[in-house]
């Protein structure tokens, strides 16, 4: 088996809206020994505000920002001929189903390239949070986990480094946060192997779905809110509207009186109590037998012949068809207001299909240069991705698009940086209010020659953009060592 372990660094959390700054990835044998690695940074979109708390975290300036050598266009056609090289492999993050994996689909969504790479032809994924949350929740001297200031155990890849004595030193760099990775990987493998075989069978959807139709009952573990959540449920429906999650009930509640319910009290508990768990298969849950469960309370105090009374009160038919009809009014009714709410053409990656002839010429889009890249983009019936052919040729190529195209896009990009409301991703207005934040910490506690450095170049670029992207008349600039030089010579 061939492992990739990556990770990125960021402008800010949103996986729709920022960018990557900062790509490692590491491929390993079977062995854990490393074949190949890629570490690669890129230039700072001209379209995105980055976070000055994350530029902190990330140690970036915004003027090393603007001197990479690579455009973000350029780093991702380099991030897909690398992993392209590789087949059949087993994607590894931390924290990287919810945060590092969106990042990658997303880039390779805007860019015209086939987003699932991590989980197809033949290729899977696991989260190693999961696997150090299982193995500590099962078997937590197999692992060192630390407190943080409040007394809650953090699981940040850090500290765990710290108390496992890896070497973090250079952490919130990606490729080292790669290396730390595969280290924690590593460790927990070989300290317990048949969670690892857990992790593993978890890691594919189809897995989990034929577990939960094998197995009526199991275990489900979480980490949530600084604790371990371990449940022992019994699996009631696949959820009738979305193919990817499974409804269960947990066992710690009393099923007598629900099962007598009528639609509408069932709705009401349904709603506001915790009784049901939604199992989502593409999430690499940590599902595991039975008997992990009862092994702690309440569940070890149940005899079992109570569990079995519960699990066959819980398959009433009439139940079972109160459920359905809730859960199918539940998702109607998220659909209804998804579809009153106006979304960016970022957002709809999950919602909006690509017909056959679009696709198409989203593969021709790269071999065409940038002069002629807009003559190609025009030809796309999907307005989506017209504007993202926009955004690339603005980012990179601006002077090659048509006046009246630049002007529209430069407008419509004004229009979401200036917005005084809270946006789904930063404004200039926002960006600002970070840094007066920032500044005041800075004041009050003092603070580190480079976090003085990051915070002023900062302050100059927002002003910067703040002007550029006012003017009723604007004309094309490149973001790159050029603008660097003007800004923060």
């Amino acid at each position: 088996m061939t492992y990739i372990f990556y990770d990125f660094e960021t402008s800010g959390r949103s996986a729709r809206f920022d960018q990557i700054l900062q790509a490692g990835f590491i491929v390993y044998d079977s062995a854990l020994r490393e074949k190949k690695q890629l570490n690669i940074r890129s230039r700072i979109n001209s379209d995105v505000i980055p976070s000055i708390n994350a530029l902190k975290v990330n140690r970036l300036k915004m003027s090393d920002l603007l001197c990479e050598d690579l455009s973000s266009y350029q780093m991702t056609l380099k991030i897909y001929n690398f992993l392209n090289q590789f087949s059949k492999s087993f994607y590894i993050g931390y924290n990287s189903i919810n945060f590092d994996e969106e990042f990658l689909r997303q880039l390779f969504w805007e860019h015209f390239i086939f987003p699932y790479l991590t989980n197809t032809n033949g290729n899977n994924r696991g989260d190693v949070l999961n696997f150090v949350t299982m193995v500590h929740a099962f078997d937590n001297k197999k692992i060192k986990v630390t407190k943080n200031e409040y007394g809650k155990l953090t699981f940040r890849l850090e500290k765990l480094a710290e108390a496992n004595n890896f070497d973090s030193s250079n952490s919130h760099e990606a490729i080292a946060d790669v290396e730390v990775t595969m280290k924690l990987f590593d460790l927990l493998v070989k300290k317990n192997q048949s969670l690892f075989e857990v992790f593993k069978q978890n890691s594919v959807s189809r897995n989990v779905e034929q577990t939960l139709n094998e197995y009526d009952l199991f275990t489900y573990h979480s980490y949530m809110f600084a604790s371990h959540r371990i449940y022992l449920v019994k699996k009631l429906i696949k959820h009738p509207v979305y193919n990817n999650q499974y409804i269960g009930f947990d066992l710690k509640y009393d099923t007598h009186k629900l099962i007598d319910l009528d639609y509408d009290e069932l709705r009401d508990v349904y709603k506001n109590k915790s009784f049901f768990r939604k199992i989502k298969l593409n999430k690499q849950p940590n599902i595991l037998d039975k008997s992990y469960a009862l092994k702690v309370t309440p569940y070890s105090d149940f005899s079992s012949e109570e569990i079995d009374l519960k699990c066959k009160n819980l398959e009433d038919e009439n139940f079972i068809k109160n459920l359905t009809q809730i859960l199918q009014e539940e998702s109607s009714d998220f659909q209804d207001n998804q579809s009153q709410e106006e979304k960016f053409e970022e957002e709809t990656i999950y919602t909006h299909n690509i017909n056959y002839q679009d696709s198409m010429l989203m593969n021709d889009f790269h071999l065409y240069d940038w002069e002629e890249k807009w003559t190609l983009a025009e030809k796309f019936r999907d307005t989506r991705l017209k504007y993202f052919a926009a955004k690339h040729i603005f980012r990179n190529f601006p002077e090659a698009m048509p006046k009246k195209i630049f002007n529209h896009l430069h407008k419509k990009i004004s229009e979401r940086v200036l917005s005084l409301n809270k946006q789904k991703y930063i404004t200039l207005p926002a960006a600002m209010e970070e840094a007066d934040n920032l500044s005041f910490e800075i004041e009050e506690n003092g603070g580190d020659p480079l976090t003085k450095e990051q915070l002023d170049e900062y302050n100059i670029y927002i002003n910067f953009l703040n002007d550029y992207y006012s003017q009723q008349n604007p004309k094309p600039i490149k973001f790159d060592s050029d603008l660097s030089k003007k800004l923060f010579a």
